[in-house]
Formats: C-alpha cells, structure tokens, sequence
C-alpha cells in the first residue's frame, strides 16, 4: 500500500488466498494431517509466497507508468522477470529439499516443515506467473489515473447486495454481523482519512528520498569497494567473536516452553505396601491444595501403582511407585509463571516425607529423546555395573551441579525382594520330582491357580484356588507337600529356601548389559551447559573404569548431535544445489559466487538478532531458521543480477552506471520483500496472540503476549527476521560492490589468459582503437561524493 498503492498492493494481495488455496488442496491430497509444523510452515511462507507476485506486479507497475497499456505491460513485464523469478523460486526450494531427508524421531517431527514449504512457494510461482498478469493485464492501473466512475446500476446493485447480506446476518448471527459493518467502516475511515494521504505522501516523497540517499550512498561504496568488503568481512568475524563471548547457550530443542502440566513422581523403598504409597501421594495432594500457584492448576490425577511420564508412556508398575499430573489451566488465564510454580513444588514438596523419593519433571517437548543428562554405562557383570551407576549418583549428588538436577537417579536401583527356593535335584529325582513339578507347587500355592471362570453377562471372571491365608507365609512352606501320582512328598525333604535380592530389572542395548543414570535439568538452567558440566565432573570416573566397561552421554544428546551434523550437511549441500542453479542460469562462476557470499554474510544478522534478544542457538530451530534464510537471501540478489546483465547487454550501459540504475530499479522489489517476510513473523517472534473468531463470536478476543508458540517458533522467526534486515542491505549495497570488483578481475583474466585479451592489450598499447567490448569504464559522473 505505502510502496505500489493500494489498488497495486491488492493484486499482490490476492495472490496470499490463491496460493494457500491451492497448497491446501495438494496437502489434502498428499495425506498430510493439519499440525502445528505445518501451520507454522505456513505462516513462515506467508511471507515469502507475496516474494514473486511482488515482483512481477511492481514490475507490470513500472512499465505501465512508462506508458504501456496493460497486455503489453503484463507480457513485457512478466517475461523480464519470469526466468529470474523461477530460478530464485528453484534456489529457495533447493534450501528446503535437503531437508525433506532428515532422518530419525526428530525427522519425522521436523519433515513437514520443509515439505509444507515447498508446496506453497510452488503454488505461489504458478500464481505469480499467471494469475497474476491475467488480472493485471484486465484491471491494473497507476496510482494517479483516475478512479473508474460506477454506474448508476452498478451502484444500485452494490447497495442492494450490501443490504441483503446486512440483513441475513442480523437474522443469523446480529452480534457477528455489527461487528463485522464497524469494522468494514473503521477500516474504510483509517484507509481514507490516513492511510491513503500517508501512502500518497511516502509514494511521492518519502519513496523518492530514500532512493535518493541509497543512489548517494551506493554511488559511496562503489567509489570505496575494498573498504565496504573489509568492513563486511569484519563484521562476519566480529559477530561470531561477540555471539561467542555473549551468546544465550545453544540448546536442542527450545527450553524455556510453558508446560501444561507437571508429573510428582512418588518412588518409594522395593515392596512397599501400596496402602502406605497411597498414604504417600495424599499428602502430596494436601501440600498442592496449599502450594502458592495452585490457583493455576486446572486438575490434579494421581495414579498408584505405576509411574507415567511426561510424554504419557508407562515408566513401569509396582506398589511402590506413584504418580501425581497436575495440569495447568490456559496460558493466557494463568496468575504465576509455570516454571515458578515448577521450581517452588521442586523445593517444597515431600520435604517431610520419609522413606520414599518425590521428584517432579515437566513433559518433554518435541520428539523423545530421553532426558538432558543421560549417562550409560556398559559391562558384563550386573554387580559391578550396578555399583558403578551408584558411585556416578553419589559423585554428582556431593557436587555443585546437583543444586542444577532434578530426578537423578539410576535405573538399576535396589532389587526386589525374593523368595529363593535351592533344590536338591538328585533328592528330587529319587521322588521321580523335577524344578518344574516343584516350582508349580509352590506358586499354585501361594498365587494360586485359575480353576474356572464365572461369567455375569458379557462380564466374566476368574476363579483362582490357592491356600488359605494363614497358610502363605515363609514358615508354613515346611508342612507343604509336593504331590506326585498321588505320592506326596514334603518339600523340606528336597528343597530349601531363604529370602533373597533380585535385580529390579536388566536392560540391553546393542547386545550389552547397560546401566543408564538420567536426569531432568532445572528450569533456568541451559541443558547442554550442565551437560558439558557433567562431562567434565564424571572425565576421571571414565579414565578409571574396569577394562570391558565402557560410560557415554546418551539420550537427547545422542539426538542433538545427529541433527547438528544433519543441518550442517543440509546446509552445505543447500549450498550446492543452489549453486547448481545459479551457475546454469547465469552461465558464470563469479555471480554465484557473488550471491553465495551474501548468504555467508547475512548470518551476521542472525548472531546479532540472538545476542541482543538473549536467545540461545536452537540446533533445531535457529539451524532450520538458517537455512530458510539461505533461500530467502538468494531471490533478490538473483533478480538485482539478472537485471545488472539485461542493462549492460540491451542497453550498453556501463558496470558503473548499470549497477546504479539497477540497485534504484529493484530498490522498490528488494525493499518490499524484506519487509513482507519480517511483518509476516513478527506476530510470531512477539508472541502475539489474537482471537478474530472468538471477538467477531462474543466479544472475546483473548489478547495476550507470550504462550507456546512464541516460545517454539520464536527463535527460528528472529533468526529469519534479524538475518533478513541485515541481509537486504548486503543485497543493495555488498552485492554491487563485489559484482563491480568481479567484473573488473574478470577483465583482468581475460587480458592475461586469452588471445582476444592479448590483442586488444596490444591495440590499446599501440594507441589503435579498443574493440567495443574492451572500452575502458567511464568515471562516474563528476558529481562530489558526500563522505
């Protein structure tokens, strides 16, 4: 509106609707469920699918203020930029098809972010290219032509429509439909009354100004090329030197995400009575009932029994373990902070309560991976291992870092305890007995054994016999007799029986007895940091280990370091692809080069952007937010090139004079993308939260700053938005600098290496006539260069 105007600005509008339309479809089709990746993968195309139609439209804008008609201006304008458009619409999809691949659990959470992507930007190019120009080549006109006067009937039948549709609405729903007419007339008024005098202003003077200052300033910088590439390259060092000194920390998955519910895990000794573990978690329920913050909890459920986690899955069952999810009520109606009310129940509760171990965790968001810190160890002996899962728990519990855990503990904890029958086989056989006829025995004995079933209804039952009460205890095994064909035989006679320590259980990875210790990280503190902490603390316990036994960090680690080599891989191969595409549309090395160079740079932005908004480096996100950004920074230095080539080649415009009138050119193009892909995350980095339905429905607009979301998509959208402010100035100004510098090095090669170069050095020599091609660069115009 302020750039094109507004009748402009609404053919680059419509092509928001087309192009979404058209993605829904094939995402239907393709099977896709709508989930919150794709919903955010689209509204981080929002911004980039107006890219071509902005192009295309202000270029069919152009030729019409030269004096086109409209089917000229849209076939003249649309076949200028159709091949750079496509290319750059192929270089940003090459940034996403890498990542289509991405492998594993957190593939198959991240996979519909790169695919949702290039469905839209494919829909958007079909729609630049020729809805676009059908409809501008019916209907577009310049800002300043006069308004098309509506017909007596025309305004007739527009009254009525707008009559009949008022009065459907009253009747179905008056509330939505006032709402609706105020807004129409609140927006007809700040549209009239201020909009369009701004627009007009910025169009006439404010546009033209800018422009001005980016000519004085480009024509600087090209006077001054090897101090604006030594202070971009400078730049790029500073920036990973000050991201370095100051950066937030790195994390694998964002940390600080408000969660919706908390597990108080309740542990207590190996056959503790489930009674006394229901004792248990009552009073953990009193001390929630009275904990600061539980006006915030929606619902309180205990399980007794069993342990569930964070992500819902079972953690095992035993009357000894317990479980109390309490649930929040919604982000925006909550009095205290999540992660307050998270630590305050960490450091309050089952503080008096004796012989039983209470944590509290918070659900794992994105793919499971297991928990921050996650050591196993591998062996042979289950005794040992046993013993030095308990040595790493005791060394990190007498440290500084246990003050950062929560939950440590080992997966081998104390064995169960077990009845242990020894009998004696050659005793047994003089009966005729075996280990099976004796061990059936006994747990008929004392489990006892299903002797029929009772059915009531459609509900049926089972009939267990086993010996009376008084009969089940360790002493009364001595009168028990073992019956063999009808002989029976006491039990005393051939066996003999003690209580024993069983394992509480023995897991395997890759063949080998592993023992894992685990635990959450606090809130507040960046994971991999006490990771790291950890790692250093628990380096000579490693150094130390038996020979045969091995101790690695595994866990989301294990995730986080596969993700890390996979971007970084998708990244440089990103970088090839689009590479491949530039070198075939431009037939040359150094315009690529050129670009790529700009896509390096622009991570300058994306440090920055992180260290002045104290965000930490997502491995996930800010590494996905990245490469987008990669794609995104390739489209306007395609379209700036392609333009410096069409100059010089059909206007026979010199490199000085051709990439000024460029760079003014595409000012307006370059200027207009960059903003419509950061206004378009700027909802999301903020955390802005609105509710249309719910304000247009009953006047409940839930406005509200923060939430999920935000803390999801977040750091992804700064990375996108800082790099892209800071990349557009690379494309306006470093671009042209290092083109002029390129061209001029190329000249030199060509003078050295080739002998249409030689002969043209001799000529030049000999004082003859220069060929064409080779006529030295006129000095830009002696206007004084403002410092």
């Amino acid at each position: 509106l302020f750039v094109l105007g507004v009748r402009t600005a609404s053919f680059v509008g419509i092509a928001i609707p087309l192009s979404m339309l058209l993605s829904f479809s094939i995402i239907r089709f393709s099977g896709m469920s709508m989930n919150f990746v794709i919903l955010f993968s689209l509204i981080l195309a929002l911004g980039m699918l107006v890219d071509n139609a902005i192009v295309v439209v202000e270029n069919i804008y152009r030729f019409r203020e030269r004096g086109h008609d409209r089917v000229d201006a849209a076939k003249l304008a649309t076949g200028e930029v159709a091949v750079p458009i496509i290319a750059s619409t192929a270089t940003t999809l090459a940034a996403f098809l890498p990542m289509a691949f991405w492998p594993g659990i957190v593939g198959e959470f991240m996979k519909y972010l790169p695919l949702t992507l290039i469905i839209t930007l494919s829909s958007s190019l079909f729609v630049a290219l020729v809805v676009n120009p059908t409809l501008c080549a019916l209907f577009l006109e310049t800002e300043d032509a006069p308004a098309t006067a509506l017909t007596k009937p025309m305004k007739r039948a527009l009254i009525g429509v707008c009559v009949v549709a008022f009065t459907v609405g009253l009747m179905s729903n008056w509330l939505t439909t006032v709402l609706l007419a105020l807004t129409a007339g609140g927006i007809y008024g700040v549209y009239h009354y201020v909009m369009h005098p701004l627009g007009h202003w910025f169009m006439g003077q404010g546009l033209p100004a800018a422009m001005r200052f980016y000519k004085v300033g480009l024509r600087w910088a090209l006077a001054h090329r090897f101090r604006v590439v030594a202070a971009s390259v400078s730049g790029l060092v500073l920036a990973v030197m000050a991201f370095g000194q100051f950066n937030a920390g790195i994390e694998f998955f964002p940390e600080d995400i408000p969660p919706r519910s908390v597990y108080v895990q309740v542990e207590g000794p190996v056959g503790m009575r489930v009674e006394q573990t229901n004792d248990i978690v009552h009073r953990i329920e009193r001390e929630l009932s009275g904990l600061q913050g539980q006006e915030d909890f929606k619902s309180v459920v205990a399980t007794v029994g069993s342990q569930v986690s964070g992500d819902g899955s079972g953690r095992g069952n035993g009357t000894h373990l317990a479980t109390v999810a309490v649930n929040f009520v919604d982000y925006q109606e909550r009095q205290h902070g999540a992660f307050e009310t998270l630590e305050l129940m960490r450091s309050t509760l089952g503080m008096e309560i004796a012989g039983a171990d209470i944590s509290v965790e918070k659900p794992q968001e994105g793919p499971t991976g297991g928990l921050p810190v996650t050591i196993e160890l591998q062996g042979e002996d289950v005794d040992l291992l046993k013993q030095l899962g308990d040595q790493i728990v005791s060394i990190l519990e007498n440290s500084p870092i246990f003050a950062k855990l929560d939950g440590l503990e080992s997966d081998m904890g104390e064995g169960r305890p077990e009845l242990v029958i020894d009998v004696d086989r050659e005793k047994a056989a003089l009966y005729g007995l075996n280990t099976r006829d004796i061990g059936f025995t006994v747990r008929n004995a004392i489990n006892g054994a299903e002797a029929s079933k009772y059915r009531d209804g459609k509900e049926e039952y089972d009939i267990t016999v086993r010996l009376a009460e008084a009969y089940r205890h360790i002493n009364a095994l001595a009168d028990l007799n073992v019956v063999d064909d009808g002989r029976q035989v006491p039990l005393s006679s051939i066996a003999s029986w003690h209580i024993g320590t069983g394992f509480s259980g023995i897991n395997r990875k890759d063949l080998d007895r592993v023992v894992t210790v685990s635990s959450e990280v606090r809130a507040g503190y960046n994971a991999n940091a006490v990771k790291v902490e950890a790692e250093a603390l628990l380096a000579g316990f490693e150094g130390s280990l038996p020979s045969g036994y091995s101790m690695r960090f595994a866990g989301s680690q294990e995730d986080q370091a596969e993700s890390q080599a996979f971007l970084l891989g998708a990244f440089f191969m990103a970088i090839v692809l689009i590479a491949f595409i530039l070198i075939s549309q431009f037939d040359s090395v150094f315009k690529p080069f050129i670009i790529l160079t700009s896509v390096v740079l622009s991570t300058i932005g994306v440090l920055i952007g992180l260290i002045v908004f104290r965000m930490p480096f997502g491995i996930i996100m800010t590494g996905v937010g990245v490469i987008s950004l990669a794609g995104v920074v390739v489209n306007n230095a395609i379209v700036l090139i392609d333009y410096i080539g069409i100059l010089r080649e059909r206007d026979g415009l010199g490199v000085r004079e051709a990439l000024v009138k460029a760079g003014l050119t595409r000012f307006r193009p370059v200027i207009l993308t960059a903003v419509t892909t950061v206004l378009g995350l700027v909802p999301l980095a903020v955390g802005l939260n609105f509710d249309f339905i719910g304000l247009y429905s009953n006047l409940s607009p839930e406005l509200y700053w923060g939430g999920e979301q935000a803390a999801w998509w977040g750091p992804m959208a700064i990375a996108v938005i800082a790099g892209l402010a800071f990349a557009t100035f690379l494309t306006l100004i470093l671009v042209p600098v290092m083109y002029s510098l390129f061209t001029d090095l190329e000249a030199v090669l060509v003078r050295s290496f080739t002998a249409e170069g030689a002969a043209r050095a001799a000529a030049e020599a000999a004082g003859q006539e220069a060929l064409p091609d080779g006529t030295p660069e006129p000095p830009v115009s002696g206007e004084p260069v403002p410092v």
